[in-house]
């Protein structure tokens, strides 16, 4: 017996963060800080198999005394396609989500799955993809099979991705979706605590192909946890002052920029390098008055924005910006900011 769907979920990117992993609970890790949903990100096409170990052993409706052994179950298999065409080799991420489903007993014993797990942004850039393919994951399972409440999943999508060190609010901030402020650190629902606003917005993205980071990079770093952590809690606090809405927007561009600069973020040379170049291409078309460029944590990637959400930037601006940039080296796409994600 089989059954297949399809699912989506965003990637994420955070403006702002601070590091809380000291909580030996991987549901109470996490961070507080600001960001927002995108709409590109993981694909999952997923298929539940079912062992039909069946009633052909039972005679006249009366059991023997020894039924045969269950038939074994095949192990889940996982394919991921980056947004090249290229298979990854690293699976684990998937593989360990499964089978904490399992032992929350969200899959059977009788029940193997087939993924395919599809990027659509770059990974290690701070783009969410981690969090995104858990919980788009994450929602093929609640749809295959019907069982539990949809916040379970994301804990546990929260919990493998500490496990695994690849984000620390990604999955909070993606559980709300739009722009999000995450007031407490933790996994959805309890311990972490998140507000979000909608808006229409696009949005353009631009990294170095040649430049990863990986988030344990900076988590791990005793140094690098007290300077963000430091600049993370002083622009969280400036934003939580007041009501969490659309007219905060400009709040969210000043502390970010004042995050980058405090955290030392905007210190290390490449990424002071990708970012000086992104600005010089919004000044080249004399765009800075309605364009903000902003680093996107924890990737070696920026993202440019508009400065205010009621004027929408015209195609050929965010074009003209992309040539520039990808004719020095680095890539470029258009997403948009995604709406609020439904509350399980």
């Amino acid at each position: 017996m089989t059954s297949t769907t399809v699912q989506r979920c965003g990637g994420h990117i955070t403006l702002l963060f601070t590091v809380d992993k000291s909580n030996a609970l991987m549901r109470s890790q996490g961070s507080r800080g600001a960001g927002f949903s995108i709409d590109h990100g993981v694909e999952i096409k997923a298929t539940l198999h079912r062992v039909d170990q069946g009633d052909a052993w039972k005679m006249s409706g009366i059991a023997p005394d020894q039924p045969p052994p269950l038939q074994e179950t095949k192990p889940s298999t996982i394919a991921v396609i980056n947004m090249n065409g290229d298979h990854l080799e690293n699976t684990e991420l998937y593989l360990d989500f499964l089978e904490a489903c399992r032992e929350a007993t969200l899959l059977r014993p009788e029940e193997w799955m087939e993924v395919k797990v599809r990027l659509e942004c770059p990974t290690s850039q701070g783009f969410g993809m981690s969090a995104a393919g858990l919980i788009g994951l994450g929602k093929a399972v609640h749809a295959l099979t019907g069982r539990g409440r949809l916040n379970q999943y994301l804990k546990i999508a929260h919990r493998i991705e500490r496990v695994h060190g690849a984000g620390l609010g990604d999955v909070l901030g993606a559980s709300v979706g739009g722009v999000e402020l995450r007031l407490a650190p933790g996994a959805p629902g309890w311990p972490g605590d998140v507000v979000g606003f909608a808006c229409e917005a696009e949005v353009l993205l631009i990294w170095n192909p040649h430049e990863e980071r990986h988030t344990s990079t900076y988590i791990d770093d005793p140094n690098w946890q007290r300077s963000i952590t430091a600049a993370g809690n002083a622009c969280v606090d400036a934003l939580a002052s007041k009501p969490w809405n659309a007219e905060r927007w400009p709040d969210v561009l000043t502390q970010s920029r004042l995050f980058a600069t405090a955290s030392g973020m905007l210190e290390e040379e490449e990424r002071a390098r990708l970012y000086r170049c992104v600005l010089e291409a919004v000044q080249a078309i004399e765009a800075q008055a309605t364009l903000a460029v902003r680093l996107c944590m924890l990737g070696s990637s920026v993202v440019v924005l508009p400065r205010r959400l009621s004027e929408p930037v015209a195609a050929e601006v965010f074009e003209a910006i992309s040539t520039e940039a990808e004719a020095i080296g680095f890539m470029a796409m258009t997403s948009s900011i995604s709406g609020l994600s439904p509350q399980p």
